[in-house]
């Protein structure tokens, strides 16, 4: 498997840019979660060999010691650098048709979320590929995994209002906490659950541990028997239609929605862990 050579180049400009300055995306916390709850299931073997990516990480980025610190290096080259060859592979805007829209209508870019797993997945496995090139795009795979995971980083809304969608709730608008925010940001806080900035790798362990307490793999039963990335679209497209656009817009977020919202946030960043440990170990039998 070859990435395209505009992917790769990107690549070795992050390399030779990235400086290490303090800076959480606003899901920080969520990939972490997600990473440690996959690394905790990893097999010994294929554990050994991420490790040794991770390494390769390490010696270029010095601040990312671990698996679950390698989860957020896609969000601190986008930010940091204001680097947006990969911002596409963030999401994949599914239309999500509601009051009026066009059901016909085309919004998913060609490099999308999908398209981005797809693609790397078939390319880290290859020892014979530069070791280096493997570790980031490990990091890129980690980090997208979680964020199909979030439900509006799958669907866009539809309708007379947004014709062209509503770039996966940035533009839809409500009352939270007494301010004004976009649907986006309070999911990707996890409606309250995931909120907390600079977390350290301690806090993340410890709200691992209690979120599989919660939502073991057994809690889940048929949704782990979906092995394919389109049926965990599927899935964000649903959870989307049924509880995150069941707020409406410009109004304050209910104590009922806030206390469901978080729930759902955490059994995905459970479930999503699970899948990507399951997708690694598959990778690296």
């Amino acid at each position: 498997m070859r990435l395209s050579r505009k992917v790769i180049v990107a690549l070795f400009f992050v390399t030779l840019s990235f400086f290490l300055s303090p800076v959480f995306a606003w899901n920080e916390t969520a990939h972490m979660l997600v990473a440690k709850i996959a690394y905790d299931k990893l097999n010994p073997a294929t554990r050994v060999k991420i490790d040794r990516l991770i390494g390769y990480l390490h010696q270029e980025y010095a601040d990312i010691n671990t698996f679950p610190q390698a989860a957020v290096w896609a969000d601190k080259i986008r930010w940091q650098q204001k680097l947006d060859v990969f911002t596409h592979w963030h999401y994949i805007d599914q239309p999500l048709i509601k009051d009026g829209g066009n059901p016909d209508i085309n919004i998913i870019d060609t490099d999308n979320a999908m398209w981005a797993i797809e693609k790397i997945r078939a390319f880290i496995p290859n020892e014979k590929a530069n070791s280096f090139e493997r570790a980031r795009f490990l990091a890129l795979l980690i980090h997208i995994v979680g964020d199909i995971h979030q439900p509006l980083h799958t669907v866009a809304l539809v309708s007379a209002k947004y014709p062209k969608g509503d770039r996966g709730g940035n533009d839809y608008i409500v009352n939270y906490k007494n301010k004004s925010s976009n649907l986006h940001k309070v999911w990707d806080e996890g409606v309250g659950a995931f909120a907390q900035s600079n977390t350290s790798i301690d806090d993340t362990s410890a709200q691992a541990i209690a979120i599989v307490a919660h939502y073991p793999p057994s809690y889940f039963a048929d949704r782990l028997k979906q092995k394919e990335v389109q049926q965990w679209l599927k899935e964000g497209l649903k959870i989307a239609d049924a509880d995150v656009y069941s707020t409406p817009e410009n109004q304050p977020l209910s104590t009922a929605y806030v206390k469901q919202g978080s729930a759902i946030a955490e059994q995905q960043v459970a479930i999503a862990g699970y899948r990507l440990a399951e997708m690694l170990n598959q990778l690296f039998s």
